[in-house]
């Protein structure tokens, strides 16, 4: 259970994003009571998130977050990039979202080599002074 624990915040995301595509956007009943007056009431936040799938806006910032995890190697930052990532897979911004997907979760899954030499293995790549 302790090593499914950081993809919880990314599964919880994608039955989210699960949820808003089947419940607020593809139903057809919903889209057409929207249609007279898309930018007014409850309307206006599902308009937003479609105008959104334009030019892929949730998949480029799923990326940017990837990059960057990849680049400080944060745990965290590992979590959102994945959670951003399956987000945009779900909601049409499949291109950069993978990639992101993919950062993410290569950032969450290696571990970093400070706690390698401080759980006393050697770090990749260095032989030790034993192995000789």
């Amino acid at each position: 259970m302790k090593r499914l624990r950081p993809f919880l915040l990314p599964l919880l995301a994608l039955a989210a994003a699960i949820a808003l595509r089947l419940l607020v956007i593809e139903p057809s009943h919903i889209g057409h009571a929207c249609d007279p007056a898309p930018w007014s009431g409850w309307c206006a936040p599902r308009t937003a998130l479609i105008m959104s799938f334009r030019f892929q806006e949730l998949g480029w910032a799923a990326l940017a977050v990837g990059v960057i995890a990849s680049f400080v190697r944060r745990r965290w930052l590992g979590q959102l990039a994945l959670a951003l990532g399956l987000a945009g897979l779900v909601l049409y911004s499949y291109e950069p979202a993978v990639v992101a997907a993919l950062l993410g979760t290569l950032v969450i899954v290696r571990p970093l080599p400070d706690r390698q030499l401080r759980a006393g293995l050697p770090a990749a790549g260095i032989a030790s002074s034993e192995s000789r």
